[in-house]
């Protein structure tokens, strides 16, 4: 098939414990307010039902074990803000009527890796507001990390996993997953909903209390026990 330009390479993300082996990248979902603690620091109520966003796939920046990366600061803002988070990675797509029930969400599931979602907090702030879209806080180039993606059955139960989060050496967020409001079934029921999941998609499942924001040069490190651990520095443009 001839193209008019060449095309754009699919983003992967290594597999860890594999040679050459990648995972790739379908659609990036995220969930927003899955903990009770930050929903309450951002002074929202809790929901009944979660609220998903989506992430570019091509914005996935990927940390392998034991490196560090680099992450430009955005343009247009001025509050730049990271939290760490368990990501799902999906790895058989949905039937053509498409709902997964939470007892059928395990067999759907590939395997779990640590991420890091970035937002350009002043538009958020906006957004929110004005009850606009948030592909301006949300949707932007380098706009969440992820680290290698850890197979299903390699791991410890997901389900009580601690998370944790330092900005220049501070402990900025530690949290449980036990602490979610929806668990990992839920979510994975949830987004088949409204969205054929594919094999392929990641799902971003919320964060713990004491997200905020991080300056040109500060470093910052973290992971979710058993899932994967990360580092990196924000440097300007």
């Amino acid at each position: 098939m001839p193209f008019v330009f060449a095309q754009a390479c699919v983003p992967a993300v290594p597999v860890w414990g594999e040679k050459d082996r990648y995972f790739p990248v379908h659609r990036v979902y995220a969930i927003a307010g899955n903990y009770a603690d930050h929903l309450a620091e951002m002074g929202r109520v809790e929901r009944a039902e979660p609220v998903f966003f989506t992430k570019p796939s091509d914005g996935l920046v990927v940390c392998k074990e034991g490196k560090s990366v680099e992450i430009p600061y955005p343009r247009e803002t001025n509050s730049f803000c990271l939290e760490v988070e368990l990501v799902v990675a999906i790895g058989k797509t949905a039937p053509e009527t498409g709902f997964i029930t939470p007892e059928e969400a395990e067999e759907y599931i590939f395997g779990y890796v640590a991420g890091v979602e970035f937002t350009r907090r002043n538009f958020q702030t906006i957004a929110r507001e004005n009850r606009q879209p948030w592909e301006k806080a949300k949707c932007f180039d380098n706009s969440a990390l992820i680290t290698e993606i850890r197979e299903k059955h390699r791991m410890p139960d997901m389900d009580a996993a601690t998370l944790w989060l330092y900005v220049d050496n501070q402990e900025r967020q530690r949290g449980n997953t036990s602490q979610m409001m929806h668990s990992i079934p839920e979510l994975v029921s949830e987004v088949s909903k409204y969205w054929r999941l594919t094999a392929g998609d990641l799902i971003y499942t919320g964060t713990p209390k004491g997200s905020g924001p991080i300056e040109i040069g500060q470093s910052f490190e973290g992971g979710v026990n058993g899932a994967g651990k990360f580092s990196g520095k924000v440097f300007g443009r």
